[in-house]
């Protein structure tokens, strides 16, 4: 009788989430989002960065139902920050900054942003490391830059859509 009472006041919880607009960010998108393409995006990192995309955003944006493409363009630079003794660089920053516009089916821009993510890469002494460490560190940007990414495209479409913005007491 126990079990019979919790599944009911479950399932009226769950209806009265359902009609009042809920949408998960994080569950599955299928009903929530429209479809979404991301486009090529230029060398290593920029693969890394789409395929992270890809992985986090499979069901579309959130809030957004209609089709739409994400275009991002991608400059990387390696910042020296410590130096040895002898004057070379052993640590390092690889920042990434994507600037990024998603646009619906008809092109209209309806969302454009940029974001900026360094990940820290240490030089060691033995041959080739310094090419792991960086390889490891171009990685951990695109990561980091597609998370950012997300958060905005979801923070911006939250923002656009006052229907669904969340007021703070």
């Amino acid at each position: 009788m126990t079990r019979l009472l919790s599944l009911l006041g479950l399932s009226i919880a769950l209806l009265a989430c359902a009609s009042c607009g809920f949408s998960p960010v994080y569950g599955n998108m299928a009903t929530t989002s429209g479809r979404l393409r991301i486009e090529q995006i230029d060398g290593r990192t920029g693969h890394f960065l789409r395929q992270e995309l890809i992985a986090t955003m499979p069901g579309g944006v959130p809030g957004y139902e209609g089709e739409a493409s994400l275009e991002i363009t991608l400059s990387e630079s390696i910042a020296r920050l410590a130096f040895s003794p002898d004057q070379v660089a052993a640590r390092s920053d690889y920042i990434g900054i994507a600037t990024f516009v998603l646009r619906g089916s008809d092109g209209k821009e309806i969302l454009k942003g940029e974001t900026r993510e360094a990940a820290s890469f240490n030089f060691a002494d033995s041959a080739y490391a310094d090419i792991s460490s960086q390889t490891a560190a171009q990685e951990r940007v695109a990561q980091l830059l597609a998370r950012s990414i997300r958060n905005r495209l979801l923070m911006g479409l939250k923002a656009s859509n006052p229907a669904s913005t969340v007021t703070e007491k």
